[in-house]
């Protein structure tokens, strides 16, 4: 929290012992509490100490904190549970690097304090005002870097079926390494509102209209709401002459818009234009619009439309196909035995008419060579791997299938030459042995757990040193084409997923708001575990529409703005998480969400 002292007048003196702690400043205080800067008196710690002080319905005497009068019992009970209720909720997101954890809770005084911990940092606020004062706003990356885990811890937060209702740059706290933290989870707050409407908790410029008005409804949506105004200020800061702005009160918004006029507020796409991918000034503007059931719903679904910024083109990209490899090209590996057959990956009768058809369309009779499928191999550096054989399948979704997007259309692709892809996600402890330092959010996660929080460009560079680390072994690494992804993932499969979903993939309803150790859920029938959930995996392609015809090994864009990323995350719904579903990312972007694995070809 900012390491600055704050006075209060009824706030208790330093020096003050609570338990086992020592107040030593004031550094935070509003409406519903103060907050202190704390020390253990017996191990080297400090601390954050929140007291449940409402100013409405209590006050102090001497230390003792009681309600103003009989009528405000109820209110300030409630609103003590409340409270409580709060420090619960902090316990149960404790695992989350991007909320504010909780230690501990304990009763005192008359009142009741809950004990954090103390993150140093600047406020989003104080950074916000300080680049803009040097000259230097916001980039699209700096956007991403401070939204996407701030996202992903309110999207914990929204499942458990709590609201922040508060969130602004001032409650987004910046830490001294750069990591964000959504701080101030004013659940007290919410309970006193209804004794009090003048306490109600919100800050004008980023409380949407159901938090000011009795109209509307509460939602994950207000709180997308809040989201959406930060990050206009993040858009609008970069808008000469850069005098820091501020969101226009919705009060005054609504009022322009009942009386006819134009909205007072500037939408994020003409503050943001040719700054900012204009999908995610859609998304910004989306959020902000006034009637709640216009609004991205949660910060669920906003963060996977973060994770796919675009600029909605539907120009074509020219298609380049790949061209087959010559005979022979695919050379005896560890000693396994090769057999000759047509590679035919789709049990199903239809799905093996094209399969066929394909193989044999201008060859006459095909003999493809494959090798046994459940083979292995290890590298030096301990990384698994499995064949993937030549064979044919139809990538993309049908039109029924649920959960299905736009992008999905079904067309016949021939893998010709079989590969080795990895068994498991890239994980942290391998991303360290090659790298030396470990790039995830999730370090606690623990060495197995799948690197995360690395773009494109640094999964590049990874390749580049683990292929120099390797090298004059006849091989070499690269990452999969979204056409082998895909074919690998299906393992002769064509329904939306290889196996039941709680089976084989960690995501929103499991996860339990991390990633997992990988290999931890059941393998599909080609040995590929996590091909599923976990984290989004990116591919070697440029993200484009598909072809409207068959293809031979791949198609790819020559060109492109973003990357293509498979497989859907642990923060995914359902809907994210399928065999055909494809997002992409700007090859320079990282978050929490990302991460890889790896083929191998010769």
């Amino acid at each position: 929290m900012p390491n600055r002292d704050h006075k209060r007048r009824d706030a208790l003196p330093a020096g003050t012992i609570l338990r086992d702690f020592t107040i030593q400043a004031v550094i935070g205080h509003g409406g519903f509490g103060i907050v202190y800067r704390a020390g253990h008196n017996e191990l080297d710690l400090t601390v954050a100490i929140k007291e449940y002080l409402p100013v409405e319905l209590a006050l102090r005497e001497g230390a003792t904190v009681k309600p103003r009068s009989d009528a405000d019992l109820g209110g300030f009970g409630d609103g003590l549970r409340r409270f409580r209720d709060e420090a619960q909720s902090l316990i149960d997101f404790d695992s989350h690097p991007s909320i504010v954890s909780c230690r501990e809770f304990f009763r005192a005084h008359g009142t009741a304090y809950l004990v954090m911990a103390y993150e140093d940092g600047q406020s989003l606020a104080e950074s916000l005002a300080n680049r803009e004062r040097e000259g230097l706003p916001f980039t699209e990356s700096d956007l991403l870097a401070v939204m996407t885990p701030v996202l992903e811890g309110l999207a914990s937060v929204h499942a458990a079926g709590v609201l922040h209702r508060d969130i602004k740059p001032s409650n987004i706290l910046i830490r001294r390494d750069g990591r964000p933290v959504l701080i101030d989870f004013g659940a007290a707050k919410q309970a006193t509102a209804k004794f009090s409407k003048s306490q109600a908790p919100y800050t004008e410029g980023y409380a949407a209209l159901e938090q000011v008005a009795e109209v509307g409804k509460l939602g994950p949506w207000t709180d997308v709401y809040g989201a959406g105004a930060v990050m206009w200020r993040m858009v609008a800061g970069g808008k000469r002459p850069w005098e820091p702005p501020h969101p226009v009160r919705v009060e005054q918004r609504s009022y322009a818009v009942v009386a006819g006029a134009e909205d007072l507020m500037p939408s994020a796409s003409e503050l943001g234009e040719g700054r900012f991918p204009p999908r995610l000034l859609e998304a910004i503007d989306q959020c902000l619009r006034l009637r709640e059931t216009e609004r991205i719903r949660d910060a669920r679904e906003l963060l996977g439309v973060l994770s796919a910024a675009s600029d909605h083109s539907r120009s074509r990209v020219p298609a380049e196909v790949a061209r087959p490899p010559s005979e022979g090209a695919v050379t005896k590996q560890q000693g396994i035995r090769p057999s000759t057959a047509i590679a035919a990956s789709e049990p199903r009768k239809g799905r093996r008419r094209f399969v066929l058809a394909g193989l044999a369309v201008g060859l006459g009779l095909v003999l493809a060579t494959w090798w046994s499928i459940g083979s292995s191999w290890t590298n030096s550096a301990g990384m698994e791997f499995e064949w993937i054989p030549a064979g044919g399948f139809l990538m993309g979704s049908p039109t029924a299938e649920e959960g299905r997007f736009p992008k999905e259309r079904q067309h016949e692709v021939r893998i010709s030459q079989g590969f080795w892809m990895g068994k498991y996600e890239v994980t942290q402890g391998e991303w360290a042995a090659v790298i030396g330092e470990n790039p995830s959010y999730h370090n606690e996660c623990g060495s197995r757990c799948p690197v995360e929080r690395v773009s494109w460009e640094d999964v590049s560079k990874f390749i580049g040193r683990l292929n120099e680390r390797e090298s004059g072994r006849g091989y070499r690494y690269r990452l999969p084409t979204e056409a082998e992804w895909e074919y690998a993932a299906r393992a002769g499969t064509a329904d939306a997923r290889y196996g039941e979903l709680e089976e084989v993939a960690w995501y929103w309803a499991n996860s339990g708001g991390s990633p997992h150790p990988v290999g931890q859920k059941r393998a599909n029938a080609w040995g590929l575990h996590d091909m599923l959930g976990n984290v989004w995996e990116w591919t070697g392609d440029w993200y484009g529409e598909y072809p409207p015809g068959p293809v031979t090994d791949n198609w790819r864009p020559v060109s492109g703005r973003y990357r293509v990323l498979r497989g859907g995350s642990w923060v995914n719904v359902a809907r994210s998480v399928r065999t055909a579903a494809r997002y992409h990312a700007a090859p320079g972007g990282r978050n929490s969400l990302i991460g890889f694995r790896l083929v191998r070809t010769d």
